[in-house]
């Protein structure tokens, strides 16, 4: 039997991982957004380039800090991707969103508003898994196997985080979480990867002065140098 894509029209900001995170809207509709040169040596960002976000890109990372909307800012390193929680948008919705966690071992803890947001030394970010296909089974058109390829383990990342305000009828709520760990969304510019010998943006690229940033350590001492003027 032939496999139709199923997407939600309008995917609500907080589920997409991208709440309070200066997006006005974000929409889908249905089809994966194409990506091009998302892939380097290592790390491919397509899967997190799904959705189109209409929002106001901080110009530098001082202008994201100054922003003030994370909970966490951190550096680390990919652990693992877990398989998420469903959102349902509606009730009785038979294609809830489902999400992917990518759980990132943090090695330089930047700021964090509660204990519970970097819990034994990790950090939970949750990622929109993409569109269904209306079979039965609702089945994902990226599978976890294909997410744990894109974003292999052990990938270095700073991480722009706000802490979760989804809502409405869930399924899985502590699915790829540690026991008291809680769930971190993404800002829009909020996932920075070392790829190789360069950066690469997780979820939009790097432009303007971020894209003449080489190395993540040289983004971590500029954020740094921020927070503590703030």
């Amino acid at each position: 039997m032939k496999r139709r894509l199923i997407g939600p029209l309008v995917l609500l900001a907080a589920a997409l991982g991208a709440a309070a995170c200066g997006t006005t809207s974000a929409t889908t509709t249905g089809a994966p957004k194409s990506a091009t040169s998302t892939k380097s040596s290592g790390v491919d960002v397509s899967l997190l380039r799904q959705q189109d976000l209409d929002y106001e890109p901080a110009k530098s990372p001082e202008a994201l800090v100054k922003s003030r909307r994370h909970d966490v800012i951190a550096t680390g390193t990919v652990e693992a991707i877990e398989q998420g929680r469903e959102i349902l948008l509606e009730e009785g919705d038979t294609y809830p969103l489902t999400h992917v966690v990518m759980r990132v071992r943090v090695t330089d803890k930047l700021r964090a508003s509660s204990a519970d947001q970097v819990k034994d030394g990790r950090v939970y970010v949750e990622l929109w898994q993409g569109g269904r296909y209306n079979d039965k089974a609702g089945t994902p058109v990226h599978s976890l196997s294909e997410w744990r390829r894109s974003i292999p383990a052990g990938t270095p990342v700073m991480l722009f985080l706000s802490k979760d305000q989804a809502e409405g009828t869930m399924r899985g709520k502590t699915n790829g979480l540690a026991p008291g760990a809680k769930l971190m969304t993404p800002d829009a510019q909020g996932i920075v990867f070392q790829d190789g010998g360069r950066l690469i943006g997780g979820i939009e690229d790097l432009q303007g002065e971020w894209a003449q940033i080489k190395t993540l350590n040289q983004l971590r001492d500029r954020v740094k140098a921020q927070l503590r003027k703030d």
